[in-house]
């Protein structure tokens, strides 16, 4: 049944968004909280007040919103009076359905099942509907092929890096045909890697490109301390690292050039001048200005940014993470892309194209910072996490707790096994 009064929330959504969707702007977000896609200071409707009052409801409002006013004006009439109608009745659905005729005192008691079941309802609700109105606003970019990276050869080189069955895995990242693909592996004395892998996709070969550290911390002269940088030639990689030196710290020791195919690997004695120049960072190298840091700058996890964009994580406690732009102009106000847990840290900056591929609610997406248009990866779920893309975007490598290509809006389960995986993609570039 329909709310017969249109007060609050529903009423502002609908009466402003169809006079003037360009006019509808959210609140803005202070630095530790996020808005709703409607003035909270307003709300007077129970779902409305329980909406305000959880921070994740507030973020799906806000997001439902953006995609709502993104299709609105892209329409025409009758186009756009069918849509406004359409939204009406999924408002009014989702009241029926979630609250009913519940107050706002037992919707927003954590302790009964009220709190419980009409916050899961809710987040479902919101959900689906984000991902109805992305697909429309753009289509998914496609996948095919979607396999599993077969870590097994790892797992029995370093059987220390092996937990509940699962390779713990630092970074990747892909060559730019997609063909091979370069596996990080954490270090077991610091936060950086430490030991580089080479996988062939064609035929799942797995070769050391770096020697393996030695597991009880005793580390020569000359022995790989970090993987700094790589870079490609065809199917070969090369890697700098930096060696422990004889004091016992990479910063005050030497360095050294690796390379290999799938065939195998070597040390080099110094870096070839055909890919001098053109090695990427593996741990940054962001140089920024003072007057750019943001606002709450002692809760940011990590920044990057290229000459137009800055982009980072913030951790607000308590397994909160949001992810924010800035265009690199004076005055520019941050943008919040997306809101959620730790899956947002493990965001991809492709900095000639001014995009992210990250973890949003709905599956993985790649989002255009120029525009704000996000497009959903299809065959990605919600809590997926992208570890590389292919410089030609036709080839993405992310980790999933479900089978590789499978897409749930729904979290999976807890113990579930974490999966390595590999499809190519049509239509991203676009």
């Amino acid at each position: 049944m329909r709310s017969s009064t249109m007060r609050g929330a529903t009423a502002l959504l609908l009466a402003l968004v169809a006079a003037c969707p360009a006019s509808f702007a959210a609140p803005p977000t202070s630095a530790t909280a996020v808005p709703a896609g409607f003035d909270c200071a307003k709300a007077t409707r129970p779902i409305d007040r329980f909406i305000c009052a959880t921070a994740a409801l507030r973020w799906q409002d806000l997001a439902l919103s953006r995609s709502y006013r993104a299709v609105l004006g892209a329409l025409t009439t009758p186009a756009r009076a069918a849509l406004v109608a359409q939204q009406r009745d999924w408002l009014g659905e989702r009241d029926r359905r979630c609250v009913g005729d519940r107050t706002f005192a037992e919707l927003n008691d954590p302790a009964p099942e009220v709190h419980e079941q009409a916050y899961g309802c809710l987040i479902a609700l919101y959900l689906d509907r984000r991902r109805e109105l992305g697909d429309r606003i753009a289509d998914p970019i496609a996948t095919q092929a979607a396999s599993e990276i077969d870590l097994r050869a790892i797992a029995r080189a370093r059987p220390e890096l092996v937990e509940d069955g699962q390779v713990r895995v630092a970074a990747m990242r892909l060559s730019p045909d997609g063909r091979h693909v370069a596996i990080l592996l954490p270090s077991q004395d610091h936060d950086l890697s430490d030991q580089l892998w080479l996988y062939r996709v064609a035929d799942r070969k797995l070769t050391p490109v770096t020697p393996s550290p030695d597991r009880q911390g005793h580390h020569s002269a000359d022995a790989v301390a970090t993987i700094d940088a790589l870079t490609w030639q065809g199917n070969r990689v090369y890697a700098l690292a930096s060696l422990w030196g004889d004091g016992g710290d990479p910063v005050d020791g030497s360095t050294a050039v690796y390379t290999a195919t799938a065939d195998g690997s070597q040390r080099l004695g110094a870096v070839p001048g055909a890919v001098k120049g053109h090695f990427e960072s593996i741990n940054g190298g962001l140089v920024i200005r003072d007057d750019e840091l943001p606002d709450d700058d002692a809760a940011t996890e990590s920044m990057r940014g290229n000459a137009q964009y800055l982009v980072w994580t913030a951790d607000r406690g308590h397994g909160t993470i949001d992810l924010h732009i800035r265009a690199r102009a004076p005055g520019a106000a941050p943008y919040l892309v997306g809101w959620g847990g730790w899956d947002l840290a493990q965001y991809l900056f492709d900095a000639a194209r001014s995009r992210l591929v990250y973890s949003a609610d709905t599956g993985i997406a790649l989002f255009d910072m120029a525009t704000r248009r996000e497009r959903r990866i299809a065959g990605t779920a919600r809590g997926d996490q992208p570890y590389a893309v292919s410089a030609d975007l036709g080839t993405l490598a992310w980790s999933t707790h479900n089978r590789c290509g499978d897409a749930f809006l729904a979290e999976p389960e807890a113990d579930a096994p974490e999966r390595f995986c590999l499809a190519a993609m049509t239509g991203a570039a676009r």
